[in-house]
């Protein structure tokens, strides 16, 4: 074989290698989508270099519920009277590989952070992965090294081109290159409207605001859903999604009541307690991490594993006796208000500024105390008063 045989294959190879090296690099951002996944992702990773925020050092992360269910603003302003920042890192979509690859990301790029907040809620709890989704959401943060953390949560499959992007970046953003050929006009258009309307201090530090209720279809069953094909117009529309996921959750409904016993864990709950347990004991803050579990309605609770408060209660609490997190339960806390709490969601998942008001009322003092008290850096398992004794 000449050497010229063996450039024509050889050469194609490097350049595929020379594209994903790049793409690794970041050689692709300041071109990604704003509104994607990754140009959320984006959008924070940029306002953690901000000069604004060169000083950082609690942080909250999570997904979308604790986006729109935790009072980012008055943490900010607890923190400021404390001297320090507190910035919030939640993004939707997230889960545990998000929690997993943007702390590892902080490590490398920050100071050892204080301490700071974990929001989660026991859905997350269910399986090690949520999806192939998600690596649009970690692949901003992603250090080369990460392959085998991704691969935990979302496994290679060579038949499910979905999952090609956990070990390629290019392969990942190969969707939004696509779209960018095909109106790259619009994509220019669009970055500059972020970039010039967007500062690091609205992505870290402002709260959404979100004033609708789901009191005309109600948020305690799943049954509501039936509320939900009745109506018509955009409210409505909204909703169907999710009682669609909803009405499948219910339909295939796991029994996770027995996993706290002697018969052995399924293969997927023992990578799940798994992930969780080493993602949260390789943190290296200061002061250990408070982990909030998030309000549910009555309609997800209905939906979701029997027995999965307490699958979920178990294996944080290890990580509690060793000293290493704070769990606040905020399950139920929500629960007792009138209606199941339709009044203090937009939907199925996630509160409205009511609902953020009225968790916060009871939550606010255990944070204060678990971020800023005598006993900040010992850690203990706490409950609102709504969640005590809670099942589902």
């Amino acid at each position: 074989m000449t050497i010229k045989t063996i450039l024509k294959f050889v050469a194609p190879l490097l350049l595929v290698a020379a594209c994903e090296g790049l793409f690794r690099l970041g050689a692709w951002e300041p071109m990604v989508k704003p509104e994607s996944h990754a140009g959320t992702s984006l959008r924070l990773k940029r306002a953690l270099t901000d000069p604004a925020l060169a000083k950082l050092d609690l942080v909250t992360i999570g997904s979308s519920r604790p986006v729109y269910g935790i009072d980012h603003e008055a943490l900010a302003a607890l923190a400021q009277e404390h001297g320090v920042v507190h910035a919030n890192l939640s993004m939707p979509g997230s889960h545990w590989m998000t929690v997993d690859v943007l702390t590892d990301w902080l490590a490398a790029h920050r100071a050892p952070l204080r301490g700071g907040i974990l929001a989660t809620d026991l859905t997350t709890f269910k399986f090690p992965g949520n999806g192939s989704y998600e690596l649009a959401i970690a692949v901003p943060f992603r250090r080369f090294a990460d392959d085998a953390t991704i691969a935990a949560h979302v496994p290679f499959d060579l038949d499910e081109l979905g999952t090609w992007g956990t070990h390629s970046a290019l392969y990942q953003y190969r969707e939004d290159i696509r779209d960018f050929v095909r109106a790259p006009r619009d994509r220019r258009k669009s970055l500059r409207w972020w970039n010039e309307n967007f500062s690091a201090a609205d992505t870290v530090l402002r709260n959404p605001s979100e004033t609708r209720t789901m009191c005309d279809f109600g948020v305690d069953r799943v049954a509501a859903c039936d509320a939900v094909d009745a109506a018509t117009g955009p409210a409505a529309d909204g909703l169907r999604h999710q009682c669609r996921e909803l009405r499948a959750e219910l339909a295939a409904r796991l029994d996770f009541s027995a996993v706290n016993g002697p018969t052995p864990l399924p293969d997927f709950l023992h990578q799940t307690r798994d992930n969780i347990r080493n993602r949260l004991r390789a943190l290296n803050w200061k002061q250990p991490p408070v982990i909030v579990l998030m309000p549910l309605t009555g309609a997800w609770k209905e939906a979701s594993p029997k027995g999965l408060h307490a699958w979920a209660l178990s294996v944080l609490q290890p990580l509690v006796d060793e000293g290493r997190i704070r769990v606040i339960d905020a399950t139920d806390a929500l629960a007792d208000a009138p209606g199941g709490g339709c009044g203090y969601y937009f939907d199925f998942f996630h509160q409205n500024d009511a609902g953020r008001a009225a968790l916060m009322a009871r939550i606010l003092p255990q944070l204060r105390e678990a971020l800023y008290g005598e006993t900040a850096g010992n850690a203990a398992l706490v409950s609102t008063p709504a969640a005590r004794g809670a099942t589902n």
